[in-house]
């Protein structure tokens, strides 16, 4: 007899430290070639709404695990929170298409993205001695911060809110209950 599932994350655990994020795409994608989408996107959703929640988008998309956000956005289709989904998609958007995997294109494409000159930018660069501080002054302008509270409040809400709607979406895929 299986055991019930609890959460979501009963299903995640297993391979969360098989997931590498942290080095390149190619890595990436030998570290999920193996496990089940279902728990791929479990994976993604999980770390984008972290990433949103504990430093905003710009975080999401400043580290390492920015390249999860196309499964993200999949992934909260697939759970039923297609307004988490849009949102995700709407703070990505001026990151361009295809959506930079590579977490050195993505802080290119924030600067891009930012319309200020490479003047400007230079000038923060050189006046500002924390890096992560000298990019979000670079791409103030981008809606991350009008974006951050309706991710969080949409992730508390929508289907019951994200904990409730991976959980459901795990059990009715994995039936473990």
């Amino acid at each position: 007899m299986k055991k019930p599932l609890g959460s979501y994350s009963d299903v995640l655990e297993p391979h969360f430290k098989a997931i590498n994020i942290y080095k390149d795409p190619d890595t990436f994608a030998a570290s999920i070639a193996d496990i089940p989408r279902q728990i791929v996107l479990l994976y993604a959703a999980h770390m984008c709404q972290s990433e949103v929640h504990n430093g905003g988008f710009l975080q999401l998309f400043w580290n390492g695990t920015g390249i999860i956000v196309p499964y993200a956005i999949e992934a909260y289709r697939a759970i039923g929170m297609p307004i988490l989904a849009s949102l995700v998609e709407e703070a990505a958007n001026p990151l361009g298409a295809p959506y930079p995997l590579d977490r050195d294109d993505r802080w290119d494409a924030l600067l891009s993205a930012s319309d200020l000159s490479e003047g400007e930018i230079q000038t923060i660069f050189k006046t500002e001695d924390n890096l992560y501080i000298a990019f979000a002054k670079a791409t103030k302008n981008l809606p991350f911060d009008d974006l951050d509270p309706n991710f969080w409040e949409t992730a508390l809400t929508e289907n019951g809110g994200f904990k409730s709607a991976a959980t459901n979406y795990a059990r009715n895929t994995f039936l473990l209950n």
